[in-house]
């Protein structure tokens, strides 16, 4: 008779197995799986890690649920700051109650000593991971991931918590209730609570934060409210719409003193290709702004940015994924005056009242015309010519299409100074407007001089070497000498 070989505690990193009562590899220092929490919780597997702790899969084992559960670090569990700031992390979560933030629901010791919370388990992706693939969102599909994520912080500013690290690997998209791109906040491990302020877990001047989305007063180590995350929603706004975050140095150093210093290029300036309107260039560039008290709330954000939407999309704000690449604005018509003396019937009329009145509307129309005709032109003899006969339109030809991609994607094609998209992209064949010229920053141009009649044109663009960055001057060197690292 055969019998099932007993589970063995195995690494989750090397897989290496060990002995009963084994509870960390010897090799790697990783908890052996499965293993149990306060007799209630199966670690199951690994999900993910970052700096401060480790993401498993877990399994509640009395209800038979599935949850996340993050551990601290070890070596980190031992210092009493970090583990203030992992149960902050966990409390701040926990108390904010908001659908777009992930629920914490318990928090406990493992039985070394090692802190560890239980949150709810996100079966999705991060944004972060999103952009890496589809590099651009069209607005139609950015809106109502950027509303979320203002709603969820509001919600945290109400409860004066303040996020301080929004960024895209902090947003998870999930499948709720239909919609596809379900906002989930996480990461609350630098988060500031202004009702425990008095803790003083943060060294004055300390940077917290990650560079791309940092708010001056962050990377200056100043005092940071509500306004630093708006900060930060406007640069994960702007990276969303066009690939890139507002300000990207050499190094981390270099980026924050761009946060500092330098002025933001609107979104359409950086991708005008993209067509993206002038409003939402104001709204960003107001959200980026230098000084706090230059930029508009959170609410006010998510309010502008809803309007925008529906003045620049069809049917109004869209929550499902937009079927064309890039949205395109709507040209507005002029307001048209109505007669306040023609009232509309209040009953219904019967379908023959419904065809006599469209007859009489078109026969009013043509006497109006025929009325303003008269008064324009002077009197003139009428002459009437007979009926052409009609002429059958031949069926046109079947329009032959070209694509034209690039290694790496994503290049600009332009032909006689006009840009007609970016790779992949699909050209009309009878449009022989070359050469079409690709570029890519960090790459040299490349130029196609003919097009096949129907097809593929690949084109392999050739990396540019880096640039030699002078030396910063003595002022900018004595800056980042000032800066004090992050402790956490």
């Amino acid at each position: 008779m055969l019998t099932s070989r007993p589970t063995m505690p195995r690494c989750s990193r090397c897989q290496s197995e060990y002995a009963e009562g084994v509870v960390y590899c010897a090799q790697d220092g990783e908890a052996l799986l499965p293993m149990v929490l306060e007799g209630r919780y199966r670690l199951l597997s690994l999900l993910g890690e970052g700096a401060m702790g480790v993401v498993y899969l877990a399994e509640h084992m009395g209800l038979g649920k599935r949850v996340a559960v993050k551990v601290l670090r070890g070596e980190l569990s031992r210092d009493s700051t970090f583990c203030r700031r992992f149960e902050l992390e966990a409390i701040a979560a926990s108390q904010i109650g908001h659908e777009n933030i992930v629920d914490v629901t318990d928090l406990g010791r493992t039985a070394h000593g090692e802190l560890f919370y239980v949150m709810e388990l996100l079966d999705g992706q991060s944004l972060g991971t999103l952009l890496r693939r589809e590099r651009v969102l069209p607005l139609a599909r950015a809106v109502p991931i950027l509303v979320q994520v203002c709603r969820a912080l509001e919600a945290a500013h109400a409860r004066g918590i303040i996020h301080r690290d929004v960024k895209s690997q902090n947003v998870m998209l999930v499948s709720r209730g239909g919609r596809p791109d379900f906002v989930k906040v996480v990461d609350f491990g630098i988060s500031k609570m202004n009702h425990l302020e008095g803790e003083k877990l943060t060294q004055t001047g300390a940077i917290l934060g990650t560079a791309d989305y940092m708010a001056p007063e962050q990377v200056s180590g100043g005092a940071v409210d509500a306004r630093a995350d708006v900060y930060a929603v406007g640069a994960l706004t702007y990276k969303l719409l066009t690939g890139t975050p507002p300000f990207h140095g050499e190094n981390s150093f270099a980026t924050m003193l761009q946060h500092l210093e330098a002025t933001v290029e609107p979104p359409g300036q950086r991708r005008p290709e993209l067509g993206l309107p002038a409003e939402l260039d104001a709204l960003v560039v107001r959200a980026l702004a230098k000084e706090p008290h230059a930029r508009p709330s959170m609410a006010r954000f998510r309010e502008e940015l809803e309007a925008l939407a529906s003045g620049h999309l069809p049917g109004g704000l869209v929550t499902a994924r937009a079927t064309t690449p890039f949205p395109t604005p709507i040209a507005r018509s002029a307001p048209v005056s109505v007669s306040p003396a023609v009232t509309p019937p209040r009953a219904l009329p019967s379908k023959r009242g419904v065809r006599w009145g469209v007859a009489g509307g078109v026969l009013t129309l043509l006497i109006v015309l025929a009325g303003l005709l008269s008064e324009r032109e002077p009197p003139a003899t009428a002459q009437v010519a007979a009926s052409p006969a009609p002429v059958r339109t031949p069926t046109p030809a079947p329009r032959l299409r070209v694509s034209i991609v690039s290694e790496p994607p994503g290049a600009t094609v332009s032909a006689k100074g006009q840009v007609l998209g970016t790779t992949p992209l699909e050209l009309d064949r009878s449009d022989d407007g070359g050469p079409w010229v690709l570029s890519l920053a960090g790459h040299a141009p490349a130029s196609v001089e003919f097009l096949p009649p129907s097809g593929r044109v690949e084109v392999t663009l050739t990396k540019l070497p880096a640039p030699r960055v002078p030396k910063p001057p003595a002022s900018e060197l004595k800056k980042v000498r000032e800066l004090k690292p992050n402790p956490f």
